[in-house]
């Protein structure tokens, strides 16, 4: 047996997205200055933003909650103008009666395609900021952020370990079988991957009758799921806050074998902390073994 069950590094640029339990945020009163997205940001300076920092993507709405509209920058900083990738991703809050700027620092998070919607996820009827950004990773992974400016403070909703979703943990097992958990979940959760009989098998992970080949103590055989690779807001009960949907990818022996998908529905409690609604997962009953079996076979 000489197969090397490669995995990926699943959570590479996550460890940086949100530090500590708020967000920094100062206040300067400066000259309006204008932004359009894909051009440089002319506040930059005076906020000290540092050089090369473009604005990514703006919306307005009122996020103070003072009845007034403000203007939401999602900015961040690139080599080149026409760079599909930013690196520290910041938040910049532009009040609509004081003309005033506040700036929230994300710490190292970085991504390509940043995307800004303001919405209310608390029920205050006050607009939140959610922001995702592509990793750019094979797995597919997006960064999501939430954060919330009412009351004119700034505090992180949603960060690094919420975007983890449902964390599941496995194993493959005889019968072409995955056992595992997951957080969140009160049972364990168990997978059919039959589908996938004629990969395993010729990656003698499986004999034909089902039985687990014996492995090597350096081959991997756990399995395990990725941040969420959707992540969605929608107003489930259309009573004007929003929840979140999202999706997530389960994978098998390399990242290119997709066992399952998560589905969740997460809506943020009044302990501020996000619970799953609901949590539905997807079984192949026939499945193109496609990538997965070009990554394996023949190794």
């Amino acid at each position: 047996m000489n197969k090397k069950w490669m995995k990926p590094v699943t959570f590479l640029l996550l460890a940086g997205v949100i530090g500590g339990s708020g967000l920094a945020a100062s206040h300067t009163k400066i000259a309006h200055a204008e932004a359009k997205i894909g051009e440089p940001f002319a506040a930059a300076a005076e906020l000290q933003l540092g050089k090369n920092v473009y604005v990514l993507d703006q919306k307005t709405a009122d996020v103070t909650g003072d009845q007034a509209a403000d203007t939401v920058f999602l900015v961040g900083t690139k080599e080149q103008q026409d760079d599909i990738y930013a690196s520290a991703m910041k938040l910049v809050v532009q009040d609509g009666k004081t003309k005033a700027y506040s700036k929230t620092d994300f710490g190292d998070l970085g991504g390509y395609e940043g995307e800004l919607t303001l919405v209310d996820f608390t029920g205050d009827h006050v607009a939140d900021a959610f922001v995702k950004t592509a990793t750019g990773g094979s797995g597919g992974i997006y960064n999501h952020v939430v954060a919330t400016f009412a009351g004119k403070t700034s505090q992180v909703l949603f960060g690094e370990k919420e975007n983890e979703g449902i964390r599941y943990e496995g194993k493959f097992v005889d019968g072409f079988k995955i056992e595992g958990t997951g957080t969140h979940l009160d049972k364990p959760l168990t997978f059919d991957v039959s589908a996938n009989k004629s990969l395993y098998t010729a990656a003698k992970l499986y004999d034909q009758a089902g039985k687990l080949v014996v492995m090597k103590a350096d081959e991997d055989l756990s399995v395990y799921s990725y941040p969420f690779s959707s992540l969605v807001p929608v107003d489930m009960d259309g009573n004007g806050t929003y929840e979140l949907v999202g999706e997530q990818r389960v994978v098998g022996m390399n990242n290119a074998d997709t066992v399952s998908n998560i589905h969740s529905v997460w809506g943020l409690g009044s302990d501020g902390k996000w619970n799953p609604w609901e949590v539905e997962y997807s079984t192949f009953l026939i499945k193109h073994p496609g990538e997965a079996i070009q990554t394996q076979i023949g190794k």
